[in-house]
């Protein structure tokens, strides 16, 4: 047996954080990216005739979308019905609903799972019974237990994979909360799962994981991004990472930059096969006149013009050193130095932001130099209360 496992796709989703300087070759590739990323899907899907495809939520970024976009979908399903592939579809937190919304006809191959959960069987060409369990979402957020209403494995079938847009949670949380625990006493062979944009395994055996989105979407969503391509191991379904985003996201930092002509013969080391989106961070560095041109601007716009083609610098951040809290007792250093890197960790700052932040604010303070400005802060502040204690 062999399948693709596809989440979070976003159709129609504009790129955040690129100014109006982006050139217009690269323009057109970024309008593009994640329709080139879905049709190289579908070729894969074709060559490799494989017996079916999953997209566990998100295949549209939006629960309205373009004639034009849905168009692209069915020609390329179409593809798929040719080739006798059949598709399993759910929709998420962004396109919930979007079948309902004066959508296209569906080509015949394609199976959209409803708002409840439900079971899909088919034999595949080996002649193995395969069943598929999942649920479209209701509304943009799905707080209750939808794990809860899986049923268990059942034995007639020689495979049951689920099919599940979420996050790990608790009761009350947004977006289906489940725990690994609640599905693998489901004891299925394949957990398919979308929402998180970040390549995952939650457990190896069975697979329980996300394949990650197929394009990454801004400056946050680093690295290849794509689909997982799972086969048959001798009774153990086991995925295989396949990368088809023509746009690559960065992230790098130079250390002890010592001038604006040293920045750029570093950045010219930084090359991609397909397009690559790079921020760039700049530590310890402490020519006045070099920070005056960053901070203006300047040192970015230099940067650019002596970059590759297919290289764009989308940000240039200065990181400055800073004075860590003064704490005479050894023990009482250690204890807050262990306490802010434990809380920043697991401290998500978007979680914190009104609806009505920018998208760039939100951005930035998922960048380095945001979670390093965040992290100065919290250290100027122990500072500021022990003062104030001793005082």
């Amino acid at each position: 047996m062999k399948f693709i496992h596809a989440g979070d796709i976003h159709l129609g989703n504009p790129f955040s954080g690129l100014d109006g300087q982006l050139p217009e070759m690269l323009k057109e590739t970024v309008h593009k990216a994640t329709i080139t990323a879905f049709i190289k899907l579908i070729d894969a899907a074709i060559s490799e005739s494989v017996d079916f495809v999953l997209f566990p939520g998100d295949l549209y970024n939006a629960a309205e979308n373009s004639a034009q976009i849905q168009s692209i979908v069915n020609q390329q399903f179409n593809r798929l019905l040719e080739a006798k592939i059949p598709v399993y579809l759910s929709f998420g937190n962004h396109d919930f609903e979007a079948d309902r919304r004066q959508h296209l006809p569906w080509p015949v191959n394609v199976v959209v799972l409803s708002q409840q959960v439900v079971t899909q069987s088919l034999t595949i060409k080996s002649g193995k019974r395969v069943a598929i369990t999942g649920f479209s979402y209701q509304t943009q957020q799905q707080a209750t237990r939808i794990i809860d209403d899986f049923p268990q494995k059942n034995r007639q079938f020689d495979y049951q994979i689920g099919m599940y847009h979420g996050s790990v949670g608790t009761e009350g949380s947004s977006y289906a909360p489940f725990s690994v625990g609640d599905l693998l006493s489901k004891n299925y062979d394949y957990w398919a799962l979308g929402h998180i944009h970040k390549r995952q395994t939650l457990n190896q055996r069975p697979f329980v994981g996300y394949s990650g989105n197929l394009q990454g979407l801004n400056l946050t969503e680093t690295g290849p991004k794509g689909y997982y391509l799972v086969s048959d191991d001798t009774g153990r379904l086991v995925p295989t990472f396949v990368a088809v985003a023509p746009v690559v996201w960065h992230e790098v930092t130079f250390d002890h930059v010592a001038d604006e002509l040293d920045l750029i013969q570093r950045a010219k080391t930084l090359s991609d096969d397909e397009v690559g989106f790079w921020t760039i961070n700049i530590s310890q560095t402490s020519d006045p006149e070099f920070i005056s041109r960053i901070t203006h601007g300047l040192t970015l716009e230099g940067l650019r013009a002596n970059m590759a083609s297919n290289v764009w610098i989308v940000r240039l951040n200065l990181i400055m050193d800073y004075q860590s809290a003064q704490i005479n007792d050894v023990i009482d250093q250690q204890f807050w130095e262990n306490s802010l890197t434990q809380l920043m960790s697991s401290f998500a700052v978007n979680d914190y932001l009104p609806n009505q932040v920018p998208f760039f604010v939100r951005d930035y303070f998922t960048t380095s130099a945001g979670k390093h400005l965040l992290r100065q802060r919290m250290t100027e502040l122990i500072s500021e209360r022990r003062h104030l204690h001793e005082d």
